[in-house]
């Protein structure tokens, strides 16, 4: 659990959820958000809407003197993104983009792996990250709601691209594919490059077997992990790393709540300028490669 954060209440529009989560949880409910904003021991609000709805309640929370966690992606524009963080700023509120993986670590083993000299330059990266047909799909393949794979799957390979080959990735190519019948896209793939010649092959979906992996090659090594995106908290991680010639050894990692720990980083910032600025600039950044993509250039 994390020391730094309570739960102290939900708000939904579904009243028999709220009254589950609230009995479940042991915390409060509210009818309406606005009776949330009201009180004054709650600091941070975690916007679990659909996409689509992103930029309205989180301008909400901000208005309301609330730091925003927002589910991913921030919103469904780079436009409103930027709206966003320019009001965190302005009201000097904690802007963050739940992309929970980034806390594991199994991530932060991959970090320190693939920039340690050992390993030489990074010369690509492969991220997939597929869902097979899902019972409920709720919003996703709502358009008018932020539907669609780039907003729902492709922001997580997309930001581990940028976090482990930097900022100043260029988009050489990127394909989203809208079947007939479905009114959002449900596919796509794209590929970033480095001056330098990294390149980073992305590729995410619905309606395909589970995937949920990244590979990382790199002049003298290279590293090979699964479920590196989604996980339960009891999932023993496993990162495979060869060196040069092919040997491998494999590192287990310990167990790990992704949600708690990423709510524990969030709430350190709330006191630390340096760390809310950061995640600010991350969540723009983030924005502005999905509409690259988007966009195909």
């Amino acid at each position: 659990m994390c020391p730094n954060t309570t739960l102290v209440g939900v708000t939904t529009r579904d009243d028999q959820v709220a009254f589950r989560e609230a009995e479940r949880y042991n915390c409060r409910y509210w009818a309406t958000p606005q009776d949330m904003f009201g009180e004054e021991d709650v600091d941070a609000v975690y916007v679990a809407t659909p996409t689509g709805l992103h930029h309205a309640h989180g301008m909400e929370v901000l208005k309301a003197g609330k730091h925003l966690w927002s589910e991913k992606a921030l919103t469904d524009s780079l436009s409103q993104a930027q709206e966003l963080v320019r009001e965190s700023y302005e009201r000097d509120l904690g802007l963050c983009e739940g992309l929970m993986y980034l806390y594991h670590p199994q991530f932060s083993f991959i970090v320190d792996a693939v920039t340690q000299p050992s390993f030489g330059r990074i010369l690509s990266i492969n991220c997939q990250f597929g869902l097979p047909p899902l019972g409920e799909p709720g919003f996703r393949f709502d358009p008018e709601l932020g539907g669609g794979a780039l907003l729902d799957v492709a922001p997580y390979p997309v930001s581990a691209a940028h976090r482990l080959l930097g900022t100043d990735l260029e988009l050489v190519n990127s394909v989203l594919f809208e079947p007939s019948g479905f009114g959002v896209d449900t596919h796509g793939f794209a590929l970033l490059s480095r001056e330098d010649g990294a390149c980073a092959f992305l590729e995410w979906g619905y309606n395909r077997a589970y995937k949920n992996e990244i590979s990382v090659w790199g002049e003298n090594g290279s590293l090979y992990s699964d479920f590196i995106f989604s996980k339960p908290p009891d999932h023993q991680s496993r990162v495979s790393v060869r060196d040069q010639h092919g040997e491998v050894r494999y590192e287990d990692i310990e167990p790990a709540n992704s949600f708690c720990r990423m709510f524990c980083a969030f709430s350190k910032t709330l006191s630390d300028k340096e760390g809310r600025d950061h995640l600010r600039e991350e969540a723009e950044l983030q924005a502005e490669y999905l509409e690259r993509l988007r966009r195909g250039r």
